[in-house]
């Protein structure tokens, strides 16, 4: 089951992630960046598909992926 916490801890990488680029961000942290982003390049250069990225970060975080998707359109980011 997620979090609050989980949620919006995902959402502050990711944004980190488009306006920074994923350098400080883990390995998991860059396979979800790159989903919620749409940057299969970051994925590629990890050496991941994206069958395998979304295998990566489980059913869990992967649940809230549109979510932080939209979140960050919305944000007018």
């Amino acid at each position: 089951m997620r979090t609050d916490h989980e949620y919006r801890e995902l959402l502050e990488k990711c944004k980190g992630a488009r306006d920074e680029g994923p350098d400080t961000l883990s390995a998991g942290e860059r396979v979800v960046a790159a989903l919620v982003l749409n940057r299969p390049e970051w994925l590629t250069e990890m050496g991941y598909t994206m069958a395998e990225a979304v295998d990566r970060i489980g059913l869990i975080k992967c649940s809230m992926l549109l979510e932080v998707q939209r979140d960050l359109g919305a944000q007018g980011c």
